[in-house]
């Protein structure tokens, strides 16, 4: 679990770097002084006080804001909230999710604050040494259900943070109050409502108080017209990734493997980097807000991690295939065919882990996911026994090596070329010229003779001899073959060999066995050196007056 959070958090911070450089965030530098001022959660005063003190500071930077809209002002105004969120417990929010949630919670935490009578400080729980020594684990906000809590786990273990319970009934709390008078003083009695309508410096205020009163009613706690401009730059993203991708797809084909998986890895990148950019547009000049805007990034950040799980697809298996075009591995050796095998597996590793970080992130826990998945993974082991079987056949097939890719091989009695050694099963042509792909389980199975491997061709050839063949004749018939053979360079010379002997004696026939060890790997010329072997002993046999053996019926034979 360790493993999957550090992935989690290491994509989730490649994907805010690629948004910060679009933000830019080369202005943090700049902030106000009273950025570096700290958040405290040491105790219920602190939290309470904190947030009192960082909700005036970001009063005064959107009012300078709106003032000059300069666009460093924003990262300032995007610090500022992102340290207030770590005042709230926020643990049960989706991941993709914390930070509009976070953002919205504060604005509801203000306004009702703003509605209450002041607390005072001297009053709250851990203000002086003496209630330090004895502070609740939980302490309410006077007039409220709003909790502050002390977190007993986790990285923020022993702060007080606005509960989580708290955090999901902000709004109902912000809705029951907000036609009540604003107590305190405030620059805007509503920041909720400044909240969801403020955009980026792109879409003037001018602008957006000049729309129609219909387009700027919230819905989802986001104006309208926010709405409709998400749709727009969603439906403008779509449309240009959907082209990018059916050209790349077009592009491919014909090419070489390097070049189509070129072109296809293009199209998850494309996806990254078109749904970036949407998400900037979004983030940084719409501004939604609510659960608009929450429901929004669990999208986005689904749409993400399908684009880093298109990329790790098609990745490895590009950096793969760049290996095998190296001059050291041929294209269709075993090891390139091995590569290739440990690309899918890596890719599907790939893959894997990315949904399941992805599901993490849009709130279906990873605990849960690798749960279901160990369950589900009894259920689909068993459905797909045969599957894994040929699987592992194919491993044992490339650990083995029995033969390899353009060789020759026999099995059950058939010979074939062998054309692809894959994960699950193996692609031969037969001599016909037909392609028979059998599964590496039953290949594995089989008596399998690689032709292509030999050193040299084994002749063992029977003359089944007439029975009343005159013994002197045959003397002659053996004498002459073994000369043939003895002058024959193809034919290795050794102790005792070639062979030519009478074998066998059976009502009717005499059998003569030639054997012999022909010096060629070369099956044509094994065979051509067969046929001429085999036509001379039918020319001696007709000179010498001898016949083959009449076939004895079946029953005789039993």
């Amino acid at each position: 679990m360790a493993a999957l959070r550090s992935l989690s958090v290491l994509l989730q911070g490649w994907r805010l770097l690629c948004l910060a450089c679009l933000l830019g965030w080369q202005g943090l530098a700049l902030g106000a002084p009273g950025l570096l001022e700290p958040i405290n959660r040491a105790s219920p005063s602190e939290t309470y006080q904190s947030f009192l003190a960082a909700a005036h500071r970001l009063e005064e930077d959107y009012t300078q804001y709106l003032h000059d809209l300069d666009p460093q002002r924003i990262v300032t105004l995007r610090r500022e909230l992102a340290r207030m969120r770590l005042l709230f417990d926020l643990s049960e929010v989706p991941p993709a999710s914390r930070a509009k949630v976070g953002n919205a919670a504060i604005g509801y935490l203000y306004d009702v604050l703003a509605r209450l009578p002041p607390v005072a400080p001297d009053s709250l729980p851990g203000h002086d040494a003496a209630s330090l020594a004895d502070m609740p684990a939980r302490w309410s906000i006077p007039g409220t259900d709003i909790q502050l809590q002390r977190m007993t786990e986790g990285p923020q273990a022993g702060d007080y943070l606005i509960s989580a319970e708290s955090v999901k009934n902000l709004p109902e709390y912000y809705e029951s109050v907000r036609k009540l008078p604003v107590l305190a003083d405030r620059r805007y009695p509503d920041f909720h409502i400044e909240q969801i309508n403020v955009a980026g410096p792109w879409i003037p205020a001018k602008w957006v108080s000049t729309l129609p009163q219909s387009l700027r009613k919230p819905y989802l706690s986001t104006p309208l017209w926010k709405i409709l401009a998400v749709a727009a730059v969603a439906l403008l993203g779509t449309l240009v990734f959907l082209l990018w991708a059916r050209f790349a797809w077009a592009r491919s084909r014909g090419h070489t493997e390097l070049s189509l998986l070129g072109w296809r890895l293009s199209i998850p990148l494309a996806l990254l980097l078109i749904s970036t950019v949407c998400e900037w547009l979004v983030r940084a000049q719409v501004n939604p807000s609510g659960i608009f805007a929450a429901s929004e990034n669990l999208l986005a950040s689904a749409i993400y991690h399908l684009g880093v799980a298109g990329t790790a697809w098609y990745g490895v298996y590009f950096l793969f295939e760049l290996v095998i075009r190296s001059p050291r591995i041929p294209a269709n050796s075993y090891d390139a065919h091995l590569l290739r095998l440990s690309a899918r597996v890596l890719s599907i590793f790939a893959v894997a882990t990315t949904l399941v970080l992805g599901a993490n992130d849009i709130g279906i826990p990873a605990v849960g996911v690798l749960a279901g998945l160990g369950v589900g993974g009894v259920a689909l082991a068993l459905a797909s026994q045969a599957t894994i079987e040929n699987l592992i056949s194919g491993v044992s097939l490339f650990a083995d090596r029995p033969f390899r890719v353009g060789d020759w091989i026999e099995f059950d009695d058939s010979a074939a070329r062998v054309e692809r050694v894959g994960p699950r099963s193996t692609r031969l042509r037969m001599r016909a010229g037909t392609l028979c792909t059998v599964p590496n389980t039953d290949l594995l199975k089989m008596h399998i003779t690689n032709l292509s491997e030999r050193s040299n061709c084994y002749l063992d050839q029977v003359l089944p001899l007439h029975g009343d063949s005159p013994a002197d004749a045959v003397e002659l018939l053996m004498a002459s073959l073994r000369e043939f053979l003895l002058q024959e360079p193809l034919v290795e010379q050794d102790r005792g060999w070639p062979r030519i002997h009478v074998v066998a004696m059976q009502p009717g026939r005499i059998d003569l066995r030639l054997s012999a060890t022909v010096l060629t790997p070369d099956n044509a010329q094994f065979l051509a050196f067969q046929s001429r072997l085999i036509l001379l002993a039918r020319q001696r046999m007709d000179e010498l007056g001898l016949r083959l053996a009449v076939p004895l019926p079946t029953a005789a034979q039993g």
